[in-house]
């Protein structure tokens, strides 16, 4: 499942966004989510956040993410992939 949330990540979105594409109930995604961002894969996304590593106008993802326009901290949080996370997807896709 953790995979699957990764996946669907590649796209920032809100965890009620999230929840209800996976089909889990919010407070359970919150856990996983927040496994994720212990081991480095997840975070929040909003403007100069170091999980983007860049700002919303240099991200190659500002028109599908929500917390393009926003300001830190916002709510709702948007999550997203940080570069690590981005890189387990990748391989995970290559069969690695």
């Amino acid at each position: 499942m953790l995979r699957r949330v990764l996946v669907e990540l590649r796209r920032p979105q809100t965890p009620a966004g999230l929840a209800a594409r996976l089909g889990v109930e919010r407070e359970v995604l919150e856990a996983m989510l927040a496994s994720l961002e212990r081991r480095g894969y997840a975070g929040l996304a909003y403007p100069e956040s170091p999980t983007c590593g860049v700002s919303c106008r240099a991200c190659s993802l500002k028109n599908l993410c929500p917390a393009a326009a926003s300001e830190a901290p916002q709510s709702p949080p948007v999550w997203r992939l940080t570069a690590l996370g981005e890189q387990f997807v990748e391989s995970a896709a290559e069969g690695g």
